[in-house]
């Protein structure tokens, strides 16, 4: 379920991991539990994205680019969520950049979104898994270098730290994060409504798992990444309101170090050969 060289090792023992498949392979068995992985990507539409109130932009774009929502749910990620999710992923990350990162989910919930191709195929066009097409669609998290029309491009993401989306490289990721993202209970129910629609060629329902997101991150835009006086503190980002908290957060992401010059050791190969410095 991936190509990347050693990740399958890292992942057979990834407690996360081993959650999600036992559902997945629960509910509908492991062979159609291998298909449901190539067919679908997980997005998580960041708290931040809400905030910026670009999160509506990002849906449509993604069904104009031959996506369909097959499953959505308000999550929200607390501290060890969030580096249960990026746990593998933050070699290059900072104490601050962790920092911001619990404070963008701190705002509130994000929106889960269960995407499929558009196509009745076990993978997308051009035998891809649907979760490496939709990441090569995300863009990249550097704004200098990324991509024009891309998810990322069209949320107005500014930097490292305020990406707005998160998606799932491969269909090993939509199995971990399966079991990052949701309890059992929570994961049982969107694999059923997923399967549901994947089973046909509708569309799920998402405006209401999007209204139960912005009731509690209202669109606030994206403030002036100048603040005069003192630099952001700490507390900042996680006392008051919520849009205080976010002019705090876009004013951080702007100001604090996000990259460390002395990476955590690689999981796998591919990523010794990954450097945001060149």
């Amino acid at each position: 379920m991936t190509g990347t060289d050693g990740k399958a090792d890292v992942f057979a023992r990834d407690l996360f991991a081993l959650e999600g498949w036992a559902s997945l392979a629960g509910e509908i068995g492991e062979q159609q539990a291998y298909v449901f992985a190539e067919r679908t990507s997980l997005m998580w539409l960041r708290p931040d994205a809400f905030a910026a109130g670009t999160a509506r932009g990002v849906l449509t774009a993604a069904e104009a680019a031959g996506f369909r929502p097959v499953a959505a749910r308000p999550v929200r990620l607390e501290r060890c969520g969030v580096r249960a999710l990026w746990a593998y992923m933050c070699r290059w990350a900072t104490a601050e950049r962790l920092m911001l990162l619990d404070a963008a989910a701190a705002l509130g919930p994000g929106l889960l979104v269960v995407w499929t191709a558009g196509t009745s195929t076990a993978r997308a066009a051009g035998g891809e898994p649907v979760s490496v097409r939709m990441t090569r669609l995300k863009g990249r998290n550097d704004a200098r270098h990324r991509e024009a029309g891309s998810l990322r491009a069209v949320a107005g993401s500014p930097n490292r730290a305020l990406t707005m989306l998160h998606t799932t490289d491969d269909p090993a990721d939509v199995v971990r994060e399966l079991g990052v993202f949701c309890d059992r209970a929570e994961r049982v129910e969107l694999i059923r409504q997923a399967s549901t629609h994947l089973a046909g060629a509708l569309p799920a329902a998402v405006e209401g798992a999007v209204r139960a997101v912005e009731a509690e991150v209202p669109p606030l835009g994206l403030p002036s990444r100048h603040r005069p006086g003192r630099p952001v503190q700490a507390p900042e980002l996680f006392v008051g309101p919520v849009e205080s908290r976010w002019a705090a957060l876009v004013a951080a992401s702007h100001t604090w170090p996000l990259l460390s010059r002395t990476p955590q050791a690689a999981f796998w190969p591919e990523q010794e050969t990954r450097s945001p410095w060149t």
